[in-house]
């Protein structure tokens, strides 16, 4: 991998938060001693399945930190976006713990998940708890001098954009029977499974930040670049699952193994025409798993569509309408720049990771043909070749 396709470095303004955010996570689970909490200090990165210490790292803790520098970027306290940050990321992580049963999904982060380890109905029950700690979390707004008019608010709107998130679970699930989803059915679906808390990161962080009383215009206008940041992240997502690669923890065609209906599968599926269209579609309805010809047909199918090129397009749109909402706000010191330097994380991120896995995409295609010609050595090349 050269230089120039090494997946960069998050932001350096993430350093800033880091040691604040971590420490209140933890604060949450002091005292809390039955094992259902060691499954939380496992998923969270803090300990091993046997309760050893751990610093194996829980994600990027993405949604605290947007919280706390959209609070900065108002000219907030970081003290009063404290509590907002803790709940939408332990929201964040219940909604993990459940969204690994429910795609079957054995390994996050490099690491087992909740029910691969303790079983379906320690992972469906210590996620439940998480959302329950995410509201304690909240409760303690008032403890450090918020308003009660603007605690309520804060409230009220976790509690619809918790609402929302869920909702966006339920779509992308009820994709996986549909025939046909438009990009408009995606868009709505990722804005709610997705957006919906990066989006109440921003904006609650901004709304919140300020002592002498929200500025709502600013507050507003913050929440409208989470709400297309929901999106980006989202697209960067569904590239990855497809075109990603051991960087990122899954292999080539993971999404296509999954039949799952994102970005590049829909893209693949309302472009096709002809064979192509009657195959793509015969595998996606296929009940059984698939196998790696049918990943590695899917795969020809997207390259010949430009599909990646498609979803990169889609977010580069983004970016731009991000960027141009950003450069209108007058924000606090260097948080307009930082801002920007978050949005370009994610694309580069995407980019130079599909371009580091262009081998690995090759050499799918590669172990697929090699894996073709040794099941059909012997067999008569008219018969091969007509089949």
């Amino acid at each position: 991998m050269t230089t120039a396709e090494q997946t960069p470095s998050l932001p350096k303004f993430f350093s800033r938060y880091e040691s604040r955010i971590d420490e209140a996570l933890r604060t949450e689970l002091l005292g809390l001693d039955p094992d259902m909490y060691n499954i939380h200090r496992y998923y969270m990165g803090w300990q091993e399945i046997d309760g050893t210490d751990s610093n194996a790292g829980g994600g990027k803790r993405m949604r605290p930190t947007l919280a706390m520098l959209a609070a900065d970027a108002v000219g907030g306290d970081l003290e009063r976006a404290t509590p907002i940050a803790v709940a939408l990321e332990y929201v964040h992580n219940f909604s993990l713990i459940h969204d690994d049963l429910e795609d079957m999904d054995r390994m996050r982060h490099h690491r087992p998940t909740v029910w691969a380890v303790w079983g379906k109905p320690s992972a469906i029950i210590s996620g439940n708890a998480m959302l329950k700690i995410a509201d304690g979390a909240v409760w303690k707004l008032r403890a450090i001098g918020v308003e009660d008019s603007i605690a309520l608010e804060v409230e009220a709107e976790l509690t619809q954009q918790y609402l929302k998130m869920m909702e966006g679970q339920y779509l992308d699930i009820s994709f996986e029977t549909e025939e046909s989803v438009s990009v408009t059915q995606y868009l709505d679906m990722i804005e709610r499974k997705t957006g919906a808390l990066i989006e109440a990161s921003i904006y609650l962080g901004g709304l919140i930040g300020p002592k002498s009383g929200p500025n709502r215009q600013k507050a507003t206008a913050l929440k409208a670049i989470g709400h297309e940041l929901g999106r980006i992240f989202q697209i960067r997502d569904d590239v990855l699952g497809i075109w990603g690669g051991k960087e990122t923890g899954k292999p080539v065609g993971a999404d296509i193994k999954r039949k799952k209906k994102a970005l590049p599968a829909i893209h693949a599926l309302n472009m096709s025409h002809g064979p192509s269209a009657t195959r793509i579609r015969d595998i996606f309805r296929n009940q059984d798993d698939l196998t790696e010809k049918d990943i590695h047909e899917v795969l020809e199918i997207m390259e010949s569509l430009k599909t990646q090129e498609y979803c990169q397009s889609m977010a580069t749109e983004r970016w731009i309408d991000c960027k141009r909402m950003i450069d209108s706000l007058d924000l606090s010191g260097q948080t307009a720049k930082e801002f920007t330097e978050w949005v370009n994380f994610f694309l580069l991120e995407s980019l130079n990771t599909m371009n580091s896995n262009r081998k690995s995409v090759s050499q799918f295609h590669d172990r697929y043909s090699g894996s073709l010609q040794r099941e059909t050595s012997g067999i008569p090349v008219h018969l091969v070749t007509s089949h």
